[in-house]
């Protein structure tokens, strides 16, 4: 793709970070988790997000586990706030 963008990561016009789709998949093919960079073996079940985050549109997977924990995170920090 060049420009020094990411495959999966398009420019928007949105300057906020938001999820905008969060959706459970199978694995079709080995991904790897956004969280913490482990592999997410074929016919594992996974979590995908996909929005926007510093002005592009993302797609993100995450282990199920990685990704309630992340969320527990922000809630947590969100409380604080």
């Amino acid at each position: 793709m060049g420009y020094g963008i990411p495959t999966g990561i398009y420019l928007t016009n949105t300057t906020s970070d938001d999820d905008i789709s969060t959706r459970t998949h199978k694995a079709r093919k080995q991904h790897t988790c956004i969280s913490c960079q482990a592999d997410i073996p074929k016919g594992t079940i996974y979590t995908k997000t996909v929005g926007t985050f510093d002005g592009y549109f993302v797609s993100r997977k995450w282990h199920s586990d990685c990704h309630e924990a992340h969320c527990q995170y922000i809630n947590d920090q969100n409380r604080r706030a």
